[in-house]
This record gives structure tokens, C-alpha cells and sequence, in this order.
């Protein structure tokens, strides 16, 4: 897998380029572009996965401006390997600029995700796939209204989230997102906790959450962790991840929150069962 950098282009003033990520990005990369001190706690699922996923045609990369500074990232992967069905197309898993405050700034409307995008469409033809894949929401975050304006047309959609395809040739057969197979079960006299994270998805902040909330009342909880919502997992891409408490996903399509709430919440429900 080649770590030569794309060719150099600018919007505007800026000159930038996508790099594969390598020692001196990574960590940006696998923090959300957070780039504060990496807990390797919680960002080591990401890093398996990328490690067990770098020879199967997975691209982690991050999107550079002259002055060094890291603004985006993207991240793609063969279809068969992705949350979705299908063959013969590249799967997007995360186009993000950077949206925080701190650090380089709020990095949005600037054309940066429009830059990464073309990228990967570029990289998905001289590859020689049929088409690439992506989810979003319909929904302020990852809204899909981004791919829509970039000519991509709704394929599946299950609630917020939608699957978006761009085919380039006649005979690329269209995705689909797979499905819940099964609900997690409730956990009979205690609270059955049952956390879901992508590894792909980085810094696994429900993975990291559960783990705390559980501390002190793991009496009260049937707690279990299962893989990300790829083949054969019982979570699919719908929740991104989710938390399931008694079968009931906690907070879909929010942010998790803080592992007292969470606490909170498992209590009152403990205590609502022992009350039946």
C-alpha cells in the first residue's frame, strides 16, 4: 500500500494534502482530530482495528495544509470489510473536518470535506471499483444533505440514517445497511447492559463510558461487550454503536453523555424491575 502523498492542492491561499497517517498524524487521527494527550485506553480498539485492517485495502489519512496543520481526516475501506452489503464499491466509513475551537479552529465550510471526498472518488476509479458507499443522517450531524450536493442518491434509509451511493458504471449494484438481526435480551432480575462500539470509529467513547458507569453496581448489571457492527455482529451501523439497556438502545443518535448519567439511568431502571 503506497504512503506517497497526494499531489498538492490548494483551495484558495491554502495549499494541502492527504497523507496516509503515519507516527507523526496518527495521533490525530485516531483522537477525532482532537489532537489532546490519546488516551490508549480507549483508542486502543482503533488501533487493532487498523492494524488488522491496513493489508485488506483499508486508507487511514489526514488532510494536511502548507503550514503542517492537520484539519480533516478520512478513512475508506473495500465494501466487504464495511458495515454495508454489497460488492465491487469502496466504503466510506468517516469524512470529518475539524470542528472544534481549540487548536487549529473550527475548520468547516471551507471546502475541506468536498477536497477529501473528491479524493476518495479518485481513489475508488483508479482502483477499479464500481462506485463508493456512504452513510449519513438526516440529521445536523453527518447530514446527508453533503453527499447529496455531491451527487450521490439515497439508497436505504432506517430512521436518521441514510445510505448514499455514487456509481460510476451501468452495472454497480446498488448497497444496503445491515440490519439488526435481534435485539440485545433484557438481563432478567438485573439490568442488562449490552455496549456496542465501532473500533473504526475512533476514540470508542460508549465502550469507555459503559465501562465506568458500571463501577460499584456491577451487582445490578448483566454487562456485556460485543464487536462492532460489522459481518456476523447482532449491532448494526443504525446505532453507529449503541448502548442497549434491557434491549433499549440509551440516547440513539445523541452523544453518549457522562458515565453518571448513564449510572443514573441504570439505576432507576434496576430499581422500576425490582418494583414489578
Amino acid at each position: 500500500m503506497s504512503k506517497e502523498p497526494t499531489p498538492v492542492e490548494s483551495i484558495g491561499v491554502q495549499k494541502m494534502q492527504i497523507m496516509d497517517i503515519n507516527a507523526d498524524t496518527e495521533r490525530a487521527f485516531f483522537t477525532c482530530l482532537a489532537e489532546e494527550p490519546e488516551d490508549l485506553t480507549s483508542t486502543a480498539h482503533s488501533r487493532q482495528w487498523y492494524a488488522e485492517h491496513k493489508g485488506k485495502g483499508y486508507k487511514a489519512q489526514v488532510l494536511l495544509l502548507d503550514d503542517g496543520s492537520i484539519v480533516g481526516k478520512c478513512h475508506y475501506i473495500p465494501i466487504e470489510y464495511s458495515p454495508f452489503v454489497g460488492r465491487d464499491l469502496l466504503a466510506i466509513l468517516c469524512i470529518a473536518v475539524h470542528p472544534y475551537e481549540h487548536h487549529v479552529g473550527d475548520q468547516r465550510c471551507r471546502g475541506y470535506g468536498r477536497f477529501m471526498l473528491n479524493h476518495v472518488e479518485q481513489y475508488a476509479r483508479s482502483s477499479g471499483f464500481k462506485g463508493v458507499v456512504a452513510w449519513a443522517m438526516d440529521w445536523e450531524w453527518n447530514p446527508v444533505s453533503f453527499y447529496e450536493h455531491m451527487g450521490y442518491s439515497r439508497v436505504v434509509t432506517q430512521d436518521k440514517v441514510v445510505v448514499v451511493w455514487k456509481p460510476f458504471c451501468e452495472d454497480a449494484e446498488p448497497p444496503s445497511l445491515l440490519r439488526l438481526e435481534e435485539l440485545p435480551s433484557d438481563g432478567g432480575e438485573k439490568v442488562g447492559v449490552v455496549v456496542a462500539d465501532n473500533q473504526w470509529c475512533d476514540s470508542n467513547c460508549k465502550l469507555m463510558t459503559a465501562r465506568e458507569a458500571i463501577k460499584g453496581i456491577e451487582h445490578l448489571v448483566a454487562y456485556t461487550e460485543v464487536e462492532p457492527p460489522c459481518r456476523n455482529r447482532i449491532i448494526h451501523l443504525g446505532y453507529v454503536g449503541g448502548v442497549f439497556l434491557d434491549g433499549v438502545v440509551y440516547r440513539p443518535y445523541q452523544l453518549i453523555g457522562d458515565s453518571e448519567d448513564l449510572r443514573a439511568a441504570i439505576i432507576r431502571l434496576y430499581e422500576r424491575k425490582q418494583q414489578e
